[in-house]
């Protein structure tokens, strides 16, 4: 099965799932989680991109991420891997892969697909079993999220579903940990893993649509004299 074409475009929102190499342990200690947490924010500032939303376990990521013009979402990771692996090379005196070959990043749509996503993304832990709320496992956005303190890694002041849960910062907190506490549906989580399967993007109809629509003119494109465009797609 050929891999899922990924799609470069400014400000589109990206769900990136990234794994050990064979699913090893990429975070050993506390000071590694801290460390690939310093290399993200040392590369929003180069790329200017936003995240709404994270969650680190032993052996995997989960980010969310709003790109700009700055950076491609496969500009952003290629700058954070190298980095992180590179701390891992030293420290742990490793050589070789240390992620999997490819990441996954499918699109989501700013609308309740990516409070849903959020929910899910911030529920990691809680679904394994190692806390008993999501706000209280130390390497995720949930803790962020449901402060009223600003927080320097998550950007929920330029998140839009974020910010249609309340008039308040107060009002948005309370909502939102109130929503995150839910438990998904399987409906959810169904449509979710099939995102990460490279079968669709976790977006609305119409959304996809649009997406879809952008693809056939690119595809349009490449047949003929090729026109400048912000748009790119990748293997």
């Amino acid at each position: 099965m050929p891999r899922p074409l990924r799609i470069h475009l400014p400000d589109l929102i990206y769900h990136v799932l990234n794994r050990g190499n064979n699913r090893q342990v990429v975070f050993a200690e506390e000071k590694d989680y801290l460390h690939y947490l310093e290399i993200l924010k040392k590369y929003k500032l180069k790329f200017n991109f936003k995240i709404f939303a994270y969650c680190l376990m032993a052996n995997h990521i989960h980010l969310v991420i709003k790109t700009s013009k700055q950076g491609t979402i496969s500009d952003i990771m290629k700058a954070v891997t190298i980095a992180h692996t590179r701390y891992y090379h030293h420290k742990y005196h490793a050589s070789g892969h240390i992620w999997q070959g490819r990441f996954k990043s499918p699109i989501v749509s700013d609308d309740e697909y990516l409070l849903t996503l959020m929910r899910y993304i911030e529920q990691n832990p809680l679904r394994a079993g190692m806390v008993e709320q999501p706000d209280k496992y130390p390497f995720s956005s949930c803790k962020a999220n449901t402060k009223i303190q600003k927080d320097s890694l998550v950007d929920k002041e330029d998140n839009p579903v974020y910010l249609s849960l309340g008039n308040t910062i107060e009002e948005r907190t309370r909502q939102y940990m109130e929503f995150v506490l839910r438990p998904l549906e399987d409906k959810q989580l169904e449509l979710i893993r099939k995102s990460l399967g490279g079968l669709s993007h976790f977006a609305s109809e119409k959304f996809q649509a649009q997406i879809n629509r952008l693809l056939l003119a690119k595809q349009k494109r490449q047949r003929g004299r090729p026109r400048r465009s912000n748009l790119s797609i990748t293997n």
